[in-house]
Parts: structure tokens; C-alpha cells; sequence
């Protein structure tokens, strides 16, 4: 190779080289502690300041961000979402000013291997026998990154049986703290109410509540059931060939989803089904008329 292809070629491919860091001492840190192959995706909640984090500012769904102040508007008039009694990890019914049902939120640290699992069997299976709880192959604590992944995949693909899902960061008294936090946020705020009546309005923390938790946010479907119910009656009454064979196809693009994303949770417990029967007797009444 002569000399003028060899510069030419230095310049389309450009060497690779170690280039020093000169970011400030925090960022460099931050690099150094998570910036390593077999560390989470995102850092712990408690390693940085949540409450500075604008985890919530969604830009490119306008709907799903107005859904999202709309929660965060109830919560802070005192509609506390609600926990869901159903599966082995906390999650919660969030609703809106009207107490409506907007949304499913799945704190990440109340997930089935979280810290914060509310659920007391599924701690003292872990606990006590943890060679038969959960499955090996699964990543401990990225639930929620599944939840927001299988809802883009669902969005690229156009399949459109994934409900729209986000990662973001919510506040409540319901969700299930620490009794230490509860304890020193009730401890703060009693001071700073003390020091004010003292001394005209003055306050020695920063007038903050509960820390937010980081989880997925998928949105509410109405009118849908769990799957075992609507299976349980087809065995005793089956559906005409013409909903079989929908609800067919709509089972097939779960199964293609599910062998994408690698899901290996599926149950009749956590996919829903909505049959209108009185809907489907109206379509055969016009096309018999029609025909």
C-alpha cells in the first residue's frame, strides 16, 4: 500500500486510543461505579438524590405524560394508590382526582427479589428455602425494565397487546417504606413545625416527603379479566368460529412477544382477555339482517 492510501485510510478509520477523563470528581465516579459490564442498568435508588432526578419528564408521549400528572396531582390530595392482594411482588392500583383507575405502578425495590417486598410469603420462601424460589436464568430486580421493554417491542412491532408501559418515579404513604424513613421524615417534619412556631416561619430541613420510588408504569385497560376466567367458561361454552379464530391470532402475537422478550412468566394469572358477549350477538344479528 503506498503512502497516499495509507493516509487515507487513517482517516476513515481513525485509531483507536484511551482518551483521558475530564469530567468533574462526582461524574467520574459515577462512571467508575456503574459504568462496569455486570453492574444494573440503573443505579441504586438510595445512591443518588431522587428528588432532583426529572424522571417524570416525558417529551415524546404528551397523553401518557398528562396521565402521569394526573397521578401525581391525586397523590398529593391524599388518593393514595392501592395494593394490588394478587402475585408475589407489590404492586399498585394508582387512580386519578375522580378515583378512577389510571394505572399499574411495580416499584422496583417491591419486586419479588426487592428489599421492600411487602409480600411476607414470598420473603420467608427466599428465606428460608432460596434454592426453590425464582429461576437462575433471571436478572434479580429488573422486572420494571422488562415491563417498559415489552411495551416497546410491543410499539415496534405492531402487535398492540402490551398496554402502554414507562419507567418512572412516584411518591406515596402507601407504598411500602422502611419503618426508619416513615419514623425520620415524621421526626423532621415535627421539628420543623416546633422551630416555626418559635421563630416566625423558620425550618431546619428541607420540607421534603417520602423518597420516590423508581418503577414501571403501565397503564390501566378496562373492561379486562384474568385469562383463567374467560378460559374456565369456554370449556363449557365454546366461542363461535369467528371470535376462535381472532382470539386465536391475538394468542399467537402473545406467543411471538413472549419468545422475543424471553418471558418465562407466563400464566393464565398475568395476561387478560376482554369477550363482550352481548357485542359479539350484535354483530350477528346486523349481518344476518345485512344478508
Amino acid at each position: 500500500m503506498d503512502s497516499d492510501s495509507g493516509d487515507q485510510s487513517s482517516v476513515i478509520i481513525p485509531d483507536v486510543c484511551l482518551v483521558n477523563n475530564t469530567t468533574s470528581g462526582n461524574h467520574h465516579r459515577y462512571q467508575t461505579q456503574y459504568s462496569r459490564e455486570s453492574q444494573p442498568l440503573l443505579p441504586r435508588m438510595d445512591s443518588m438524590d431522587s428528588n432532583h432526578i426529572p424522571w417524570n419528564s416525558i417529551i415524546d408521549d404528551p397523553e401518557y405524560a398528562d396521565i402521569i400528572f394526573q397521578a401525581e396531582r391525586a397523590i398529593e390530595s391524599g388518593i393514595l394508590p392501592l395494593r394490588i392482594a394478587q402475585g408475589s411482588s407489590g404492586s399498585y392500583f394508582v387512580k386519578n382526582l375522580e378515583g378512577k383507575i389510571i394505572g399499574v405502578f411495580k416499584p422496583k425495590d417491591e419486586e419479588p427479589y426487592g428489599r421492600h417486598n411487602p409480600k411476607w410469603s414470598k420473603w420467608l420462601q427466599k428465606t428460608c428455602c432460596p434454592c426453590c424460589f425464582g429461576r437462575s436464568c433471571l436478572v434479580p430486580n429488573q422486572g420494571y425494565l422488562s415491563e417498559a421493554g415489552a411495551s416497546i417491542i410491543d410499539k415496534k412491532l405492531k402487535l398492540n397487546i402490551v398496554p402502554r408501559t414507562k419507567v418512572v418515579r412516584l411518591a406515596a404513604d402507601s407504598f411500602n417504606y422502611p419503618a426508619y424513613k416513615r419514623k425520620w421524615m415524621t421526626a423532621k417534619r415535627e421539628i420543623n413545625e416546633r422551630v416555626s412556631a418559635q421563630f416566625h416561619g423558620k425550618r431546619v430541613f428541607q420540607p421534603r416527603g417520602l423518597p420516590t420510588k423508581i418503577g414501571s408504569f403501565q397503564l390501566f385497560v378496562e373492561g379486562y379479566s384474568d385469562s383463567d376466567v374467560l378460559l374456565k367458561q369456554i370449556d363449557h361454552e365454546p366461542l363461535p368460529p369467528d371470535v376462535s379464530e381472532q382470539f386465536q391470532h391475538q394468542f399467537e402475537r402473545l406467543v411471538v412477544l413472549d419468545y422475543i422478550i424471553r418471558n418465562t412468566d407466563r400464566n393464565n394469572g398475568n395476561w387478560l382477555i376482554k369477550y363482550d358477549k352481548s357485542t359479539d350477538e350484535r354483530d350477528k344479528d346486523t349481518t344476518s339482517g345485512r344478508t
